[in-house]
């Protein structure tokens, strides 16, 4: 006779897979592989952007004998708004590794790994074992944080050390007694959280508020309250000069008015922090109701997150510096968001399969946000012609004198800074080649006739003209540039073999 399975044992061993599945420090190693494989496959997808150009440049690209001592006086007179933990760092990076473009970017993916491991340390000390598992799987398919894996900017360090941060302060706030092993790491990760980037601000305050408002006053606050006034002291040379690059910071009358008023800035971090799914804000819910009954860990994270996003509110009203795409000044926020999404988790029942519902559910919203927003608004190489694919393909070929020309929807070419020359200068400039590649934001302002006219002269005193652009962008553009060719230059090449992009050479003799 043939036993009937009973869907309760069915159920109870699935259970149990999914706790081993969870359970098993195989999963977890097994995420970060696959983070760091996606970002390391889409490494050279990307030219370098002003903001990574201005990161080489600082930290030693162009004067690769220069020390320490030469990256912080580049931050002292020419970027007084930034802190140099990264840059300096990224100097070291590049003199015992690789000063080459894609070795600098490997930096941020490593910190994009170890803040994934981090949350997973944090998680599960701070909530349960399988807490740590959800946090892990979370951030690494939240979407905008994905971004900052590739560019050469300090944003995954920032998350990294706050997360550090975070996971010392709470682990000698719950030791029996701090001992110096405990002090003397959280002392050292507050200075490296501090000089990473100045809205380390935000957090420290809120962990200042936590700590004063909500710590009883035993030896163990004394004793870390001692680490954190040591941190402190450590950052004051460098307050100075904070203080100086604050005029820099906010005196920018384009960004002042682009800059998010309170309500619009609180809704931009909480979407990109959710994956821009609000049904999961009912999970904020559940861990709100996790605080009122008393819950420890609730309420130390809502203080800390509440705190943390004040700062942001109040110093973009008085300063208005946060605009849509320097959202990503708040980007350790999203930690804290989803350590609160998966304290709300807990509450549901039968947890272990609503739970992979729910993942899959964030999977899904994060790969919608990424098709519906894309990259490009917040990092501008995402979205442009690959300028460095260009150059590449074309380096043994180009003459001196040559002109490259056509347009593009993201990047900036001609953007100077005091530290650097420009990004068509980065590319091109050692092959003499002059590059008039327009913007297609600029050109929409001008007439068809207007653009031919602004054409015409830059091909004027030329031989050689290379066309290049791609493929799925504005046809009217196209028949512009091709229309001011034609008329004084024969068509001599095509090329085809970088994906959607147009290679076209042009000479005003005859191609024989």
């Amino acid at each position: 006779m043939e036993l009937k399975r009973h869907p309760e044992g069915h159920l109870r061993r699935m259970t149990r897979r999914c706790d081993r599945l969870v359970n098993s420090w195989l999963t977890i190693a097994g995420i970060l592989f696959a983070v760091f494989a996606f970002a390391v496959r889409l490494l050279d997808d990307y030219p370098i952007y002003v903001d990574g150009l201005f990161s080489m440049a600082t930290a030693g690209y162009f004067d690769q004998a220069a020390g320490i001592d030469a990256v912080l006086d580049r931050l002292m007179v020419k970027s007084q708004q930034h802190v140099p933990g990264y840059f300096l760092l990224l100097h070291v990076w590049g003199k015992l590794v690789n000063w080459s473009p894609l070795a600098l970017k490997l930096l941020s993916v490593f910190f994009g790994i170890a803040s994934l491991a981090l949350i997973y340390r944090l998680g599960r000390s701070l909530i349960s074992r399988e807490a740590g598992f959800l946090a892990t799987t979370m951030l690494a398919s939240l979407a905008f944080y994905n971004i900052w894996h590739l560019p050469i900017r300090m944003y995954t360090m920032f998350v990294a050390a706050a997360l550090l941060l975070l996971w010392l302060y709470f682990r000698a706030l719950r030791s029996r007694q701090a001992t110096r092993a405990e002090l003397v790491p959280l002392c050292l990760a507050c200075i490296l959280f501090a000089y990473t980037h100045i809205f380390s601000l935000a957090m420290l305050c809120a962990l200042g508020v936590y700590h004063v408002f909500f710590v009883a006053k035993t030896r163990r606050w004394f004793l870390i309250s001692g680490a954190f006034l040591v941190a402190g002291l450590a950052f004051l040379p460098w307050l100075r000069i904070l203080i100086q690059g604050t005029a820099y910071a906010t005196g920018r009358a384009e960004q002042a008015i682009n800059a998010l008023d309170s309500l619009d800035l609180l809704w931009a971090i909480t979407s990109l922090g959710i994956n821009a799914s609000h049904l999961f804000l009912l999970l904020f819910a559940l861990a709100a109701a996790r605080a009122l009954k008393r819950d420890r860990t609730a309420i130390a994270l809502w203080v800390i997150l509440l705190v943390t996003m004040a700062f942001y509110v109040i110093v973009n009203y008085e300063l208005g510096v946060i605009d849509f795409p320097r959202t990503r000044y708040a980007v350790i926020v999203f930690p804290l968001m989803i350590l609160l999404l998966v304290k709300g988790l807990e509450a549901l029942p039968r947890r272990k399969l609503v739970l992979i519902g729910i993942l899959v559910f964030w999977l899904a919203s994060g790969l919608l946000f990424q098709r519906r927003v894309g990259a490009g608004q917040f990092v501008r190489s995402y979205n442009t012609l690959p300028i460095h694919l260009v150059e590449r393909h074309l380096q043994d070929d180009f003459l001196e004198g040559d002109l490259l020309t056509g347009w593009s929807d993201g990047l900036n070419l001609y953007f100077e800074s005091v530290v650097y020359s420009g990004v068509a200068d980065f590319y091109f400039a050692k092959h003499g080649v002059d590059v008039a590649i327009e913007h297609s934001y600029e050109l929409g302002k001008s007439d068809d006739d207007s653009i031919a006219a602004m054409l015409r002269g830059k091909l004027n005193g030329h031989e050689r003209v290379w066309l290049v652009y791609e493929l799925d962008k504005s046809e009217r553009y196209e028949t512009i540039w091709q229309d001011a060719l034609h008329s004084q230059f024969e068509r001599c090449r095509t090329d085809d073999d970088i994906q959607n992009v147009s290679i076209m050479l042009y000479r005003r003799s005859s191609c024989d």
